[in-house]
């Protein structure tokens, strides 16, 4: 008659035992868990941060000489977007770094905000590791935006790229100011989506260790999903002011104001998207007006060969070329297919990062101008899905330096053979297709919602 209760205790006690294992064996992965990401944290900062202080005495690309140049004269009181390094008013002031400026008849192209930083710069000293510094250190921030989102494994295809590691750190190319709070839009902006993913992720991978869930469970994943609808008029706000702080560095961020001025429209209405319209455009109107005088604002050299014409390791306007000449002294074509393909995009696309990585593919190939260093601004939106295309560009961009090579030697011609730019070029486009065939998750597709 004492065994049912017997029976039952034993019951109760292994149930409870069970459990107590399951809570200490959750607590054990947990624990080691954390100590597994503070050891790769260390490798990964240790890492990230050595390899572009080895790079800081490294010989700089000839951009940085018009930095300083711009912001030195900034400090004298002249505006480098109405006097070009050429300029009589300006022999006085010449440095002994001044033969080195790139195109010296050209006036500054440089948007408003860039223009401010290089003033602040050259207010504390006209120094290249200063400016280095300045550009590693939003380069940095990029590394840990994405490390904290994405965990240091995947910020790894960012953070230890030998192309983004060159082009701030060796090359002194201020691009890193203008990715730098474009990540910072996209996280704020796809903040929701990509929470719940990492959120997901990081429980199976438990329920996995602790074997309460089979190998092969399957989950959503929310990053391909559109951008959430909850979305606080402060996330659209924010995303806004970021992306106009980007395109007040470099003009090209401009579609994707264009993009979250339509998502704001189609999601939430009209008075949402001139809010994100008169947000995006606010840093550049606010750092513009300084420059402008006499109701002039001539920020943009249109009438320089530079800009008319010029070219520089180009895709699709080389083909182009190829089959018809006149093609090749007229730049402002190309703006009609990147046009149409950009509006594609922006009824197209379900998120930021999906838009941003397929414009910048998009701009990259239709170019006429090219430098090595432009591709720095696609990597970072890659990330996720570790597109085959912009790793293998990581490398062969670096083909593009037999120009600057030539140079020194004598050459000028500054055009690539036709085999030194399949070289460049195919790696980059066929591991994007593949990367695309590979990962149907990744293509585009209409907004699901």
């Amino acid at each position: 008659s004492l065994n049912p209760p017997i029976l039952g205790d034993l019951g109760g006690f292994n149930v409870a035992n069970e459990t107590s294992q399951t809570t200490s064996k959750s607590l054990s992965i947990k624990y080691l868990r954390k100590l597994k990401t503070q050891h790769s944290g260390l490798n990964f900062w240790s890492t990230t941060i050595l390899s572009r202080l080895l790079l800081l005495p490294m010989y700089p690309g000839d951009d940085v000489w018009r930095y300083l140049w711009e912001g030195y004269i900034q400090t004298l009181g002249f505006s480098p977007y109405h006097l070009p390094p050429n300029a009589t008013e300006l022999i006085p002031y010449h440095t002994e770094w001044w033969s080195l400026i790139n195109h010296p008849t050209v006036s500054a192209i440089y948007p408003p905000v860039a223009q401010l930083g290089f003033r602040m710069l050259a207010l504390i000293d006209l120094k290249v590791w200063l400016f280095k510094i300045a550009f590693i250190l939003a380069d940095l921030l990029i590394c840990w935006l994405l490390s904290r989102r994405f965990g240091y494994h995947q910020a790894i295809f960012y953070a230890w790229n030998p192309l983004v590691i060159y082009s701030f750190a060796g090359g002194a190319h201020y691009d890193s100011w203008f990715v730098f709070p474009l990540v910072a839009a996209w996280l704020v902006f796809d903040r929701k989506t990509e929470s719940l993913r990492q959120t997901e992720i990081t429980e199976i991978e438990e329920k996995l260790e602790i074997g309460t869930v089979a190998e092969k469970s399957s989950f959503p994943n929310p990053l391909m999903s559109s951008s959430d609808h909850s979305l606080t008029w402060w996330h659209w706000i924010a995303s806004a002011l970021l992306v106009g702080i980007s395109m007040a560095v470099k003009w090209m961020s401009l579609p994707i104001l264009g993009f979250l001025t339509w998502q704001a429209f189609r999601k939430v209405g009209v008075k949402l998207a001139i809010v994100v319209l008169l947000c995006g455009f606010l840093p550049f109107g606010i750092t513009a007006l300084q420059f402008c005088s006499s109701g002039e604002c001539p920020l943009i050299p249109t009438g320089s060969v530079f800009v008319s014409h010029g070219r520089s390791a180009e895709l699709i306007p080389y083909i182009v070329s190829e089959y018809w000449e006149p093609s090749r002294w007229v730049n402002w074509i190309y703006a009609f297919p990147l046009g149409l393909t950009v509006s594609w995009l922006i009824l197209r696309s379900r998120n930021f990062q999906q838009f941003t990585e397929w414009y910048f593919f998009s701009l990259l190939i239709l170019s006429p101008i090219i430098h090595a260093w432009y591709f720095t601004w696609i990597i970072p939106f890659a990330v996720p899905y570790r597109n085959l295309g912009v790793r293998l560009v990581s490398i062969s961009a670096f083909i593009y330096f037999v120009l600057q090579h030539r140079m020194a030697l004598g050459n000028y011609s500054w055009y690539l053979t036709p085999q030194e730019r399949w070289c460049l070029w195919l790696p980059f486009v066929l591991g994007w297709l593949w990367t695309h065939y590979r990962n149907p998750n990744v293509a585009l597709n209409q907004n699901s919602d």
